[in-house]
C-alpha cells in the first residue's frame, strides 16, 4: 500500500512539472483509451470536435453495418469497345517535354530539401494565434519561392530577394509547380514525400489572406490533353477520329507471332503520322534546343516569364504537339492496364480456384473466417466471404480505372479555399483534416456502379474521408495508389511457383511438401482471401472492418504479417523483396 501511495505521489509530482502541450496530449491519450472517461469529458467540456470523438450512436451503427447486406438486380454492362476519347482527354495529363524536365528537377529538389510541413504542421504550432501563424506561413512560403527562383536564375533571384515582388514571377512559379503535380499524377511511385509537401504548400498559398499578401495565385490547372487540343479548332476533331484508337493502342506480344506484332507496330506508326499531319495547324516541327539551352516560352504561350522571345506561335498546334497528345493518351492506357491488371488477375484466380458455394472437404482451403480466430474481426461463412472478397476487389479495380478523374477531384478538394482544413491530432500525429465533398460524391458513384454490377453489397458502404481515419483527399489518393504495390508482388509470386518447382529436384520436393504447385497456389490465395479481408487492423469497427476504407486497412495488415506465414520462403525464392516499391522503381 505504501509503495502504491508513493508511486501515485511520484506521478502527481511529474504531472505538476509538465507543460500545457504535454498535459493535453496525455489527456487525449487517456480519453481515447478509456471509453467511460471519453464520453464524460466529451459531454462536460465539449471536446468532441477537437478530439474527433466518435459518438456512441456512430459506433453502434458501425458495428451493425459490418454484417449488413443489400441485394440488387445484376446489371450487365455491355462491353464498351469504343473508348470515349473526348471525355478521357479532359483528365489525361500531358506527358512532360524535354524542356519541362528541367523544371521538374527544380521543383522536386526544392521540395525534397524543404522542411515546410515540419514548421507548419508541428504540434507546437497547432495553437498559435492567427497573426503569428500567418507570419510563419509567409516566411516559409516566400523562402521556398525565392529559393526556387535563385536556383533557376541567380540574377533574377537576387532581384527578387531585394524587391520581394512575387507577382512579376507568377507565371514562372505557376508553371514549375504545375509541372511537379502533373508528373506525380503520371508517375505515382515518384516524388513520394515531395508531392505531399508540394500540395500542402499550395494548400496554404490558396488561403485568402496569404493570396492577398503574395498578390498572386500559385495554383494553375494541371495541363491536360483536352486543354492543349482545345486551343485549335482542329484539335478536338482528332478525338473523334477512328484512327486515334489505333494510334494509342497498347501492343502486347502474348499469343502473337513476330509478324503480327510487326504489323501492329507499323499500323500504329502510320496512324500516328496520319493524325499528326491531318490535325496540326502548322506543318512544321518545333525546334529542339541543343547544348542544354531551354526556353520557358516553349512550355506554354501564357508564360510571361520567358527566358527568350522564341516560339511566337505558342497557340498553334504543331505536329510535335499533336504527337505528344497522342503519346499522352497512350500513356494513360498503359497506366490503367498496369494498375488494373493485378486486380483482374486476382479476381480471375478467385473464380478459378474457389467455388462460391462449396468450400470443399479440406478446411484449410475454405474462405470462412471467425471473429477472434487468427486475428479476424469479422465472422463470415465461405459463401459470404467469397462475395465480400469479390466485391472488394471489383471496387478496387473500378477505383483504379477512374484514378485520373479521382486525382483531379482530390486536388480540387485539397486546393478549395472554401473548405479550409483543421490541424488536429487524429491518433496518427497531427494531420490536416479537411472535408472533400467532390471525392466523396465520386466514390459514392463508383460504389453504386459496383453494387449494380455485382448485384448488391456485403458489409458497410461507409466512405471515410475528412475524418480521423482518412483526414483529407491527399491521404485518400495515397491509400488507393498502394493497391498495385501489394497485389503486384502477390501475383508475381503465384505466377513463378510453377517455374520454381521445375527449376530443380530439390525445389520440386519442397513445393510438394505443400501438396504440389496448384495446392500451394490455392493455399496462398485462401490465406490472402481470408485474412486480407477479415476486418483486422484496428480495435473498433469505426476505424476498420467492412467499411470501404477498412478493407484496405485489413489488406495492409495481412502484408505486415506475411513473413510469419509458413509459405513465406516461397515468396523469397521467387524474388520477393517487399510490398512497397522504392523511389525510381
Amino acid at each position: 500500500m505504501a509503495l502504491a501511495a508513493s508511486s501515485a505521489q511520484d506521478v502527481a509530482a511529474s504531472l505538476d512539472t509538465c507543460d500545457e502541450a504535454t498535459l493535453k496530449r496525455l489527456l487525449q491519450t487517456v480519453i481515447r483509451k478509456v471509453p467511460e472517461c471519453r464520453r464524460k469529458v466529451a459531454q462536460d467540456y465539449n471536446l468532441a470536435s477537437e478530439l474527433f470523438q466518435v459518438s456512441e450512436e456512430e459506433r453502434q451503427g458501425a458495428v451493425a453495418d459490418q454484417y449488413s447486406e443489400v441485394k440488387t438486380h445484376v446489371v450487365e454492362e455491355s462491353a464498351q469497345d469504343e473508348v470515349d476519347f473526348y471525355e478521357r482527354a479532359k483528365f489525361v495529363p500531358m506527358r512532360l517535354t524535354y524542356e519541362e524536365r528541367k523544371y521538374l528537377r527544380l521543383v522536386d529538389a526544392t521540395m525534397h530539401v524543404s522542411h515546410y510541413t515540419d514548421h507548419m504542421d508541428s504540434a507546437g504550432n497547432a495553437n498559435l494565434n492567427p497573426a503569428r501563424k500567418l507570419a510563419l506561413q509567409m516566411k516559409q512560403l516566400c523562402a521556398i519561392l525565392t529559393g526556387m527562383q535563385v536556383s533557376h536564375n541567380y540574377e533574377a533571384g537576387q532581384q527578387l530577394l531585394q524587391s520581394r515582388e512575387f507577382t512579376g514571377k507568377s507565371a514562372f512559379f505557376q508553371t514549375v509547380l504545375e509541372i511537379g503535380r502533373r508528373y506525380k499524377i503520371l508517375n505515382p511511385e515518384r516524388m513520394r514525400d515531395a508531392y505531399g509537401k508540394l500540395m500542402y504548400f499550395l494548400q496554404d498559398s490558396r488561403k485568402p489572406e496569404v493570396r492577398d499578401l503574395l498578390e498572386f495565385d500559385a495554383v494553375s490547372r494541371v495541363r491536360s490533353v483536352y486543354d492543349v487540343l482545345s486551343k485549335s479548332s482542329k484539335g478536338l476533331e482528332m478525338l473523334e477520329d477512328p484512327q486515334l484508337k489505333i494510334a494509342t493502342m497498347e501492343i502486347m506480344p502474348e499469343g502473337k507471332s513476330r509478324q503480327q506484332v510487326q504489323r501492329e507496330i507499323k499500323a500504329k506508326e502510320t496512324a500516328l503520322k496520319h493524325l499528326a499531319k491531318t490535325y496540326c495547324s502548322v506543318a512544321r516541327r518545333r525546334k529542339r534546343h541543343m547544348g542544354g539551352m531551354y526556353s520557358l516560352g516553349l512550355l506554354r504561350s501564357s508564360y510571361q516569364d520567358s527566358d527568350s522571345d522564341d516560339d511566337k506561335n505558342g497557340e498553334e498546334l504543331t505536329e510535335d504537339i499533336v504527337e505528344q497528345c497522342i503519346y499522352s493518351i497512350g500513356d494513360h492506357s498503359t497506366y490503367l492496364r498496369f494498375n488494373r491488371e493485378p486486380c483482374d488477375r486476382i479476381l480471375a484466380l478467385l473464380k478459378e480456384f474457389f467455388d462460391p458455394q462449396d468450400p470443399g472437404p479440406d478446411p484449410k482451403y475454405s474462405l470462412a473466417i471467425e471473429e477472434g480466430v487468427d486475428g479476424a474481426r469479422l465472422s463470415h461463412p465461405h459463401q459470404r466471404q467469397y462475395t465480400f472478397v469479390l466485391q472488394s476487389m471489383s471496387l478496387w479495380r473500378e477505383v483504379l480505372d477512374n484514378m485520373f478523374q479521382l486525382w483531379h477531384l482530390a486536388e480540387e478538394d485539397l486546393l478549395d479555399d472554401e473548405q479550409l482544413y483543421q490541424l488536429a491530432d487524429t491518433g496518427q500525429g497531427h494531420q490536416r483534416v479537411q472535408k472533400s465533398p467532390r471525392s466523396v460524391v465520386a466514390m459514392q458513384k463508383i460504389l453504386a456502379k459496383v453494387q449494380r454490377k455485382v448485384g448488391g453489397w456485403v458489409g458497410s458502404s461507409l466512405v471515410h474521408l475528412g475524418d480521423h481515419n482518412v483526414p483529407n483527399a491527399l491521404m485518400f489518393i495515397d491509400k488507393y495508389i498502394q493497391i498495385p504495390r501489394f497485389l503486384g508482388p502477390l501475383v508475381i509470386t503465384l505466377d513463378k511457383i510453377p517455374d520454381l518447382a521445375k527449376s530443380s529436384s530439390g525445389m520440386k520436393t519442397y513445393v510438394d511438401t505443400f501438396g504440389g504447385t496448384k495446392k500451394l497456389q490455392k493455399l496462398i490465395l485462401a490465406d490472402f482471401f481470408r485474412h486480407a479481408f477479415d476486418g483486422s487492423g484496428a480495435d473498433n469497427f469505426f476505424d476498420a472492418g467492412s467499411c470501404i476504407d477498412g478493407r484496405l486497412t485489413s489488406a495492409w495488415n495481412w502484408c505486415s504479417t506475411v513473413e510469419t506465414k509458413p509459405y513465406f520462403p516461397i515468396f523469397l525464392l521467387t524474388g520477393f523483396s517487399g510490398f512497397d516499391g522504392k523511389e525510381g522503381f
